[in-house]
């Protein structure tokens, strides 16, 4: 029987990363945030450093784009299931590969301030070597209020307070440190120092209500989206309208477009069916499927479609 951090039989990684004279690592460069072709995350909520550190490996040997991991204070649902800090586990993998890209979905306004999380951006953009992306949305557990101590917000306070949230953090990563009087993020005396190691670090808006979409249009270099619990149709229907509303509000401009979750669609069935998910979403816009750490029983595929993963680009 298999051990619960069994390693799939993956393609052998590369040569050895190099070392400079400085002592840092180097090895293969992470493909650009902007490159061509579909890409994939794989997003972990892991049980411990142990499982993190495991698909960490998983995910690079196989050529993923992205490592992910969420931003909450418990599991909303079972209090019982291990959650740990998201930025904490970004550090730990930023500091142990070397290609990838790691980054948050999504950085939860509930319980942060926009300059302490801006601050946490750029030192991880540090620690990563600049392969930091990071994904910001409004939270919507009662789970996250309760244990920050603050009210349920209304859903147009949300929009408002989102809104607010990702001006600020994009003013402060472009160096911008201007006084801001709030209504809700108010701060004074903010210095970003030292800025980020990426020109502009990607900023990616989880959003769907139409004043939220515009937020994303004005500050955002990704969108991405949950279309909720529906079977695999439903799921796809929604993926199409949210999309539609995305264009509207972007007037022309083109950004990244990231989906997570497939609903009642498990991508991890069959490699057909993954063939399947990934033209179908890829000829409605989308440009990185964001999928979820396989379960035990889904190992046995996830390994094959992880051992090509660049033929379904």
């Amino acid at each position: 029987m298999r051990s619960p951090h069994h390693c799939p039989r993956l393609r052998a990684a590369g040569k050895a990363p190099r070392v400079d004279h400085s002592g840092r690592k180097s090895g293969p460069r992470p493909r650009p945030w902007h490159a061509g072709g579909m890409r994939f995350g794989l997003k972990v909520n892991p049980a411990g450093w142990d499982d993190a550190s495991y698909w960490a490996k998983v995910a690079e040997d196989a050529g993923f784009d992205g490592l992910w991991t969420g931003d909450n204070l418990r599991n909303p649902r079972d209090p019982a299931v291990p959650v740990h800090d998201g930025p904490t586990i970004i550090a730990g993998w930023a500091a142990t590969t070397q290609r990838i890209r790691v980054g948050i979905l999504i950085a939860n306004l509930v319980f942060r301030h926009p300059t302490v999380l801006a601050k946490t951006a750029t030192t991880l953009d540090h620690v990563s070597g600049g392969r930091f992306d990071l994904g910001i949305g409004s939270g919507v557990w009662p789970t996250d209020h309760g244990m920050a101590g603050t009210p349920v917000w209304t859903a147009r306070e949300r929009t408002e307070r989102l809104t607010e949230f990702v001006a600020i953090v994009e003013r402060l990563l472009s160096g911008d440190v201007t006084d801001h009087e709030g209504p809700h993020y108010p701060y004074s005396l903010a210095a970003m120092t030292p800025g980020t190691v990426q020109e502009r670090l990607p900023l990616i808006i989880a959003a769907n209500a139409p004043k939220a979409l515009a937020a994303v249009a004005a500050h955002g270099d990704g969108w991405v989206t949950f279309p909720g619990a529906a079977s695999e149709e439903e799921f796809y229907a929604k993926s199409i309208e949210r999309s539609q509303a995305l264009d509207a509000a972007l007037d022309g401009r083109k950004i990244r477009r990231l989906l997570l979750g497939y609903g009642e669609l498990d991508p991890w069935g069959s490699e057909d069916g993954f063939a399947r998910l990934v033209s179908r979403y890829a000829a409605i816009g989308f440009d990185e499927l964001v999928l979820y750490a396989p379960k035990e029983h889904e190992k046995v595929v996830f390994e094959k479609v992880a051992n090509r993963l660049d033929s379904f680009r």
